[in-house]
């Protein structure tokens, strides 16, 4: 063994580094921790690509948790790939025909059961509360909701 300044090291091969034996824990003054222990961090990346946001949906709707999302995301950590889905992807969905398509399929098969909890509490046909919902346009429903 040989004391090097690090602590105590065994003679290696040429290439291979010394083993850090300093067990305090504290980082050797003006040193790393310890040689190849660390990985430099990862590349900072500012913005997000399509595919990476589709990823990251995807991976978070099937139940997949932020940490092993992150793994599946090069160079985006748990709490990146958490305020990208939180603040970008819930709120900005991608309308694009399909989807749309979709939505108005569901709307058509689902809008008595939209209506009907309003509908029977108001003493009306379903029909007539989705009429004048539709009648009345968010905006309009938005500041009468907030009436007294």
């Amino acid at each position: 063994m040989v004391r090097g300044h690090h602590g105590l090291h065994h003679h290696l091969a040429p290439g291979i580094p010394p083993i850090n034996t300093n067990i305090s824990g504290k980082r050797p003054a003006g040193g790393p921790l310890s040689a190849g222990a660390s990985s430099p961090p990862a590349k900072k990346q500012t913005k997000w690509a399509p595919e990476e946001d589709a990823l990251n949906i995807e991976l978070r709707r099937s139940g997949m948790k932020w940490d092993d999302i992150a793994e599946r995301l090069p160079g985006r950590s748990a709490i990146s790939c958490r305020l990208r889905y939180q603040n970008y992807s819930e709120k900005r969905p991608e309308w694009d025909e399909e989807r749309k398509n979709k939505l108005a399929r569901l709307y058509a098969r689902f809008r008595k059961d939209m209506f009907d909890i309003p509908a029977k509490e108001m003493g009306l046909p379903w029909r007539a509360v989705e009429s004048m919902l539709w009648h009345m346009g968010h905006e309009e429903i938005a500041q009468r909701a907030n009436a007294p």
